[in-house]
């Protein structure tokens, strides 16, 4: 089966524009081609944004675009963009296929196949998620290594941890691997000369005939593979007369223009003779996964952490609930604010791996997407706490909780600037003490004449609803003092109910957990080594050397101390090598000296230490880390994924002659632990991808990895290059820094303990507004038990009216689940991640549903909420 297509990156070598102008050229070849051969099929890519991009040139192409499309002719989609799957959420890869399929249907037509023949390493969970959307194929290559050698073959079937599967094929033999076919089954094309070179086919063989002997070996379908294209390659002009040529050249062989559907049918009559591979794909024999890309320009990494938050846990819940009480209709906004997120999550782009130009265009893209999910999130928490609070003139501030359980936990507000701020009053008429932290200006009344004013940002502690708003009446009272005890042992010094914190000169903390008596020595420790590779992996030059924070001597002050909380903050001069040596075996003796500031925070009520690292980079080619030595004996990492919790080996497998030297580090969502004999420890972060873990237990959290190159071919940890060795300047990430990750310690194991929770708290603190409301109220929308389900979306379906909540189990175990809803239900399904449903469910009661939930499965429901909910 020969699958014409092509690769399309949207930015990488070449800016989105460059690569555009050539786009347009290429798919005016395939139009051309389907214009004049009936039979001919073209696959573009597995997504729709290049068509979309194609049609911004040529609007007039669209009717007939979209013939070609209905006729099954021009494949496309199902994703929107071809994403990285590790370093973007789970509701990011769920909304690319969202937009992806529904934008194709309206061209016509979507190709439903998972293919990804290009994304750095698979997760465990794609198979589920392409269920989710009736995909029940996937096209992978690389990180597919090992498990093509654990099934004797490239087909096989691959399974989720809730037990979904997807018959699967690995391109062993690369996406290009007829990238140009010749009517000469003698002669070595590109494609085919390297595959030779790397000794993957017999010399002795006419090169044609190598391929698809080597190719029917390994096919458990009876059909081989040739998919013709590459990256940004136009369509091979004279294909069909190559292949009827062929067909005459080589008798025993037919050759067909085809469809990835077309295979994935013979994958499926095949399924019952074909093994079962379970588990994330991350091996590197054949086909690099370029690990360093969890590290490469991770201020981009943090952009997105900060991006896929504002709309997950605030635009996109808060609109659906305000639509819910009557409030306007706001998807519109949230559409074209993930439209915008999701150009900057193809896999090149993510990735940190392009030219300088167009991961300044990402920035860009990150700002436009936080302030259209900002606004869209404060307008709908307003329009919530209005509805609740009732008319008034009386200065409120509405607070929204977006964990699914009550909750102590520090807010951060904007309120008037006019009169001193001293307290709020809740529900009850307790008065809680607030402090305020500084003034912003802010800008108000738009369209009725803008007003510009500064404002007071205050901070306070309390209790919040379940998944939830408070409102609060804004005091205002002048010499009010606030009472408490301090946080502040010391003055080094902090102590909680939970902690008793140490800081040292150093930047490192000593740490006892008051609930079980471990004590730890040393964490936070910073460790720098030279780094000789590119952005796509760490390589560490020959003759590196380390260089820790260990006795630095820095100052340590207080700075701040409320009754809720306490700071410390250590700050230093961190003496680094200036960069390699000019044959880059070494790192220079010139040093230059880096500005470290370390703040640790522990507040009252809350088992978390908090920690914000800001570091004014000023080397060059170096990897910056921080270290959390534990003292507990790891044999497995257990790191936060999508959709899952992953356990990984701390000792690498030997890798011995495969074409990338198997990686210490991985990836991680919000947190990475370690545990044994009845004690664990973790590290949560916000928006900090890469982590290692020692066999000895020491956590390593990457801030900075600094390199100069797209890509090289001298590294000791890949052979040759994984892309034109451009210069990437920028890339060296000079200037200032700041890292937020915070560590909790716990008994027994991450399932039994709340790191789930503790990890979700951190990264998802409370969103407050200030209106003109009535009286303080306080009302939980939605509450979800037990501890171990993990609410993942509350947004607004697709299409029409409802509310869509997404929520998984990451355990090794099923769970009964209560989901208790503030609103009364007046129906409610259970939905494939596409929103088709399922079947109808009954609820125990108006506010009560319960259900089933597998380990490692995803449930989609559709809540129908009554008339007059806030009534």
């Amino acid at each position: 089966i020969v699958v014409p297509h092509t690769h399309w990156d949207r930015e990488w070598y070449l800016s989105f524009e460059e690569f555009r102008f050539h786009l347009v050229e290429a798919l005016d070849r395939v139009i051309s081609l389907l214009g004049a051969h009936p039979r001919y099929r073209f696959t573009l890519d597995g997504q729709v944004i290049p068509l979309l991009d194609y049609l911004e040139i040529r609007p007039e192409r669209k009717e007939l675009l979209q013939e070609y499309i209905r006729e099954g002719r021009l494949l496309i989609g199902p994703w929107y963009v071809q994403p990285d799957e590790f370093l973007v959420s789970g509701e990011a890869l769920v909304r690319n296929l969202l937009y992806g399929t529904r934008l194709a249907r309206e061209f016509g037509g979507v190709m439903l196949e998972g293919y990804v023949p290009d994304a750095f390493g698979h997760i465990a969970q794609l198979p589920q998620i392409l269920q989710g959307f009736g995909i029940g194929s996937a096209y992978v290559m690389r990180g597919a290594d090992g498990a093509c050698e654990e099934a004797g073959g490239f087909d096989f079937v691959w399974k989720a941890p809730d037990g979904s599967t997807a018959v699967c094929h690995a391109m062993e033999m690369g996406y290009c691997n007829a990238e140009r076919l010749s009517s000469e089954p003698d002669e070595l094309t590109r494609p085919l000369a390297q595959l030779a070179e790397a000794g993957l086919l017999d010399p002795n063989d006419a090169p044609l005939v190598a391929l698809l002997e080597k190719l029917s070996e390994r096919s458990l379908t009876g059909a081989v593979l040739l998919l013709n294209g590459c990256d940004h390659r136009g369509p091979q002009m004279d294909l069909l007369q190559v292949l009827e040529n062929l067909e005459k050249r080589l008798p025993e062989w037919e050759f067909s223009i085809g469809t990835l559907s077309d295979y994935t049918e013979l994958l499926r009559k095949a399924k019952s003779g074909l093994r079962e591979i379970a588990g994330e794909l991350r091996t590197a024999a054949r086909h690099p996964v370029l690990a360093g890309v969890l590290s490469a320009r991770l201020y981009l990494k943090q952009r997105n952490f900060t991006a896929q938050t504002v709309l997950e846990r605030y635009a996109d819940p808060l609109s659906a609930l305000a639509r819910a009480m009557g409030g306007q209709d706001l998807r519109p906004f949230l559409r074209k604010a993930w439209e915008i997120l999701l150009q900057n999550h193809a896999h090149d782009s993510i990735c940190g791996t392009g030219i300088d130009p167009i991961h300044r265009e990402m920035e860009v893209r990150f700002a436009r997407t936080e302030a259209i999910a900002d606004r869209v999130a404060h307008r709908a928490l307003g329009t919530v706490g209005a509805a609740l609070s009732g008319d008034g003139g009386n200065e409120c501030l509405v607070v929204f909780n977006p964990a699914p359980w009550e909750r102590r936990t520090e807010v951060e507000a904007t309120v008037s600037g006019e009169g001193e701020v001293t307290h709020l009053v809740g529900p009850s008429g307790e008065e809680v003490p607030c402090s305020v932290r500084g003034r912003r200006i802010v800008s108000e009344g738009v369209l009725e004449g803008v007003r510009h004013s500064v404002a007071k940002v205050i901070t306070f502690q309390d209790v919040l609803p379940p998944f939830g708003v408070k409102v609060y009446r804004v005091g205002r009272a002048e010499g009010r003092k606030r009472g408490g005890r301090s946080l502040l042992a010391t003055e080094d010094t902090l102590e909680n109910e939970f902690y008793r914190v140490t800081l040292h000169p150093d930047g490192t903390l000593d740490l006892l957990d008051k609930e079980t008596g471990a004590f730890y020595r040393g964490l936070n420790l910073l460790e720098d080594s030279g780094d000789a590779g590119d952005e796509y992996n760490y390589a560490p030059p020959p003759e590196d050397f380390l260089v820790t924070s260990m006795g630095i001597n820095g100052e340590i002050r207080i700075k701040e101390d409320l009754p809720w909380k306490a700071s410390l903050r250590v700050s230093f001069e961190y003496s680094l090598p200036c960069s390699l040596t000019p044959d880059r075996r070494g790192r220079t003796p010139e040093q230059v000296g880096v500005p470290v500031t370390f703040t640790v925070t522990l507040y009252r009520g809350i088992k978390r230490l908090d920690i914000a690292a800001e570091v004014e980079n000023r080397a060059r080619d170096h990897r910056l880390r921080v270290a959390f030595p534990t003292g507990i004996p790891a044999e497995k990492s257990i790191a936060e994924d999508t959709f899952w919790v992953t356990e990984r080996p701390t000792v690498p497998p030997p890798g011995e002659g495969w074409i990338e030297v198997p990686p210490a580090t991985h990836p991680q969502k919000s947190f990475v632990a370690v545990e044994e004999d009845g004690r664990g420890f973790a590290v949560l972060n916000r928006g900090l991808p890469e982590y290692e873990v020692s066999p000895h237990g020491t956590i390593y959290l990457t801030l900075l990895r600094c390199v100069g190159w797209l890509s090289r071919d001298d590294l000791p940890t890949r052979r040759g290059h994984a892309g034109p060795p451009y210069e990437t300047p920028e890339a060296q990430c000079l200037g200032s820094h700041r890292f937020e990750y915070a560590v909790y310690t716990y008994a027994g194991t991450w399932e039994e303990s709340g790191l789930l929770r503790a990890a979700w708290e951190f990264t998802s603190p409370p969103l407050a507004t200030a209106v003109k409301g009535g009286s303080p109220t306080a009302k939980s929308f939605l509450s979800l038990g037990p501890q171990g389900a993990v609410l993942s979306a509350v947004k607004l379906p697709e299409e029409g009216e409802g509310v869509i909540v997404r929520l998984y189990n990451p355990l090794r175990r099923r769970l009964d689940v209560r989901l208790r809803v503030g609103l009364p239900l007046a129906g409610a399904w259970e939905v494939r991640l596409d929103e088709t449903p399922i079947k109808e469910l009954r609820p125990d009661s108006p506010h009560l549903l319960r259900f089933p939930l597998r380990a490692g499965e995803i449930k989609t429901l559709k809540l129908i909420i009554a008339s007059n909910p806030a009534d």
